[in-house]
Parts: C-alpha cells; sequence; structure tokens
C-alpha cells in the first residue's frame, strides 16, 4: 500500500467519491496510455475534479500508482489462497485446478491492465522501489500458493515444489503478460484469443508438472 506520507485518505463521504472518481479515471486512462503519458492534468480532467484535489490526497502521480498497486496485491491476497487451497482441491483433477488458475491470472491482468502494466513497468525502471517491492510480493505470493498445491499433489512426480512453482509461474505469467499487456490489443504477431491462449497454456503447464 501507498505509505502514510504519499497517501492521505479521505474523512468525508464526499471527498471519498471524490477519490473513487480519481482512481477510475487513472485506471481508464492507464488501459488507453502509458503511465509517462497519463498526466495528473489528464487524470483530473477525466474525473471531473480539480489538482487540488488530487494532490489533496497524493503527493505526486507516483503516489497514486501506489496506492492502485496496493489495491491490486491487496486483491492477489484475498483470493490466490482459495483458488489453490490444497486441502479444497486435493481430489480435483490438476487439468480442472490449473484451468481455474490459469484463468483467474488472466482475469485479473485483463480487469487490471493498464494499472498492472504500468506497476511492472516502473518496478523494471526503478530497481529497490516501492514498486519493485509491490510486484516482488505479488508474484511471491501467487507462487507461494501455487508451491503449496503442488507440494500436495500426487500426481506431480519427481520435482521440487519450488522450482516447479517458479518454473511455471515463469511461463504463464510472460506469456499472459506478454498477451495482455502488449499483443493482443495491437493485433501484433504474437495475439492470440484469451480462449485459445488459456487452453493451451493448461496444457502445456500439465505436460510440464507430469513430465
Amino acid at each position: 500500500m501507498a505509505s502514510e506520507k504519499s497517501f492521505r485518505p479521505p474523512q468525508q463521504r464526499r471527498s471519498a467519491a471524490t477519490l473513487d472518481r480519481i482512481v477510475q479515471a487513472a485506471e481508464e486512462l492507464l488501459a488507453e496510455r502509458t503511465f509517462d503519458e497519463a498526466t495528473v492534468d489528464d487524470i483530473v480532467a477525466r474525473a471531473s475534479s480539480s489538482k487540488g484535489s488530487f494532490y489533496s490526497r497524493f503527493a505526486d502521480k507516483e503516489a497514486l500508482l501506489a496506492y492502485l498497486g496496493g489495491e491490486c496485491v491487496a486483491r492477489a491476497k484475498a483470493t490466490w489462497a482459495e483458488q489453490l487451497g490444497p486441502e479444497d482441491h486435493a481430489d480435483e483433477p490438476l487439468e480442472d485446478v490449473l484451468e481455474r488458475f490459469v484463468g483467474r491470472l488472466l482475469d485479473e491482468y485483463r480487469r487490471a491492465g493498464g494499472v498492472m502494466r504500468a506497476l511492472f513497468l516502473e518496478a523494471r525502471l526503478s530497481p529497490g522501489s516501492e514498486f519493485e517491492q509491490m510486484t516482488d510480493e505479488l508474484d511471491g505470493h501467487i507462487r507461494g500458493a501455487l508451491e503449496r498445491f503442488i507440494a500436495s499433489r500426487s500426481d506431480v512426480p519427481n520435482k521440487s515444489p519450488r522450482l516447479a512453482a517458479t518454473t511455471t509461474m515463469l511461463m504463464l505469467d510472460s506469456a499472459i503478460r506478454e498477451a495482455v499487456f502488449y499483443s493482443n490489443d495491437r493485433g501484433g504477431p504474437l495475439a492470440v484469443r484469451p480462449d485459445d491462449l488459456r487452453r493451451e497454456l493448461v496444457r502445456a503447464s500439465c505436460a510440464y508438472l507430469r513430465g
């Protein structure tokens, strides 16, 4: 989450409504353009707000991205343990669990694609920053849930659960990020329909984990 110094939570209902508009405007703009291209002027204009209202809540544009990124991390923590809890899915076929896992990754990246793209790019550009800490926390949380799931499966033989989870995440996450963040919207040579991508990634991850 953004630090107390960079984000000041609203104290009144009207202020909370203004914050909601600013957040929605930022999410919409980040789906359309890069973080550098989305200026504070653009955000407040889209939100029908003012720069004074923006700066009464956020120290700067980076603080807004940290707030949005923190919300993404919080949502992930609330969902992934449920998605991959070994005690809940021990008797399910591996394909069914991975189908749900891959589908959820795709849905999460599509739903918050602009924010996630900005967050990961800023993390790469600023090693050691709050953005890198957030993305590491998000990746580590999902990988940990996948590791615990793999360790519980008798149909995933002769593999280190940690290495298998890391490799599976690298395979799935890199493919999904490339497709959702860069290829599909511009119709490039690596563009692929979401249903086709999900099906093929499930097949590939099942083959790897069982091999």
